[in-house]
């Protein structure tokens, strides 16, 4: 699974699968429904205040899926006759409904909540990091053209910073309106919200993974150097935390007393305490892809490319 779960306010858990279904999972591990789309779902679902949960597929098309299962509507973004699949980034919703969601089609769309297009902003490459969205409505969102793009609501261009290779990774916001994002140049940049540069510090190899931002502004991040970063909001290196594999696209979760959750190419999830020491670990017979989700109760939710979803007491 590269998709992360996400859990509803009942205890609903909904994450993707490569098996081409979205999953609707009961808290006590039992199946409530399964939504099949025409393709892969890598996309991690969003939820709207409706209940309305939406996710991108492999397919093309943005699925919106009402509470009890069944499809309220699919938008499709547009076709390249060039690409065998439309890897879709995970969508994200603000406060009037609007649903943002990026395509290797190279374009960021922002559908309205009846399944028509808003606007469409296009960037020179693929987008399949997924966006993010400032205090003041402002999206951001990276590209394989090397740009982390700031747009305004109205689909117009804010800003764009040039980084050294392609974004997978999506942004984080600090709690000041600093956006964190990694690229393939192997940095972890901070940039302020009038788009120039604070910091910008190396963080080992190829970055997928995307920031997590701790209470104490405390800045996440994996590398495929097999490794967690911790960064001070200064951009000093504070602790680095070595797995046994490549940290791909699983990104940090932190929970309320500060641990960070994180899965790794070694089969394992790993829970690491804020002074980076191992907490413990919790081995799946594959690949961690997924990135970690925290329930109320503190119950970890994880996918893993032995196609299960694991439920883990923290």
């Amino acid at each position: 699974m590269l998709s992360s779960p996400v859990i509803d306010d009942d205890g609903t858990i909904y994450v993707g699968s490569t098996d081409n279904n979205l999953y609707a999972i009961k808290d006590n591990g039992s199946l409530k429904w399964k939504y099949t789309t025409g393709d892969e779902v890598n996309s991690t679902p969003a939820i709207g205040k409706d209940g309305v949960i939406y996710v991108g597929s492999n397919d093309g098309n943005v699925y919106a899926i009402k509470h009890n299962g069944s499809l309220k509507w699919k938008y499709n973004t547009l076709q390249i006759a060039s690409l065998n699949d439309l890897n879709i980034s995970s969508p994200a919703i603000v406060s009037d409904g609007t649903i943002y969601i990026g395509s290797i089609d190279n374009n960021l769309y922002a559908i309205k909540p009846d399944g028509t297009l808003k606007w469409v902003f296009t960037t020179d490459g693929g987008v399949l990091s997924s966006p993010a969205v400032g205090r003041d409505g402002t999206i951001y969102i990276g590209s394989q053209d090397n740009n982390l793009y700031a747009i305004k609501p109205d689909g117009t261009l804010k800003w764009k910073y040039t980084t050294g290779s392609v974004i997978v990774s999506s942004p984080s916001i600090g709690k000041d309106g600093t956006i964190y994002i990694g690229s393939q140049d192997n940095n972890l940049y901070a940039i302020k919200p009038d788009g120039t540069l604070k910091w910008s510090q190396p963080a080992g190899i190829f970055i997928f993974s995307s920031p997590a931002i701790a209470d104490d502004g405390t800045i996440y991040i994996g590398s495929q150097d097999n490794k967690l970063y911790a960064f001070k909001p200064d951009g000093t290196l504070k602790w680095t935390y070595t797995t046994g594999a490549d940290i791909l696209v699983s990104s940090p979760a932190i929970d309320k007393n500060g641990v960070i959750y994180i899965g790794s190419q070694d089969h394992y999830l790993h829970a690491i305490n804020p002074n980076g020491s191992l907490k413990w670990k919790y081995m799946t017979d594959n690949i961690i892809d997924s990135s970690p989700a925290i329930s109320k109760d503190g119950t970890l939710y994880i996918g893993s490319g032995d196609f299960n979803l694991h439920a883990i007491s923290g």
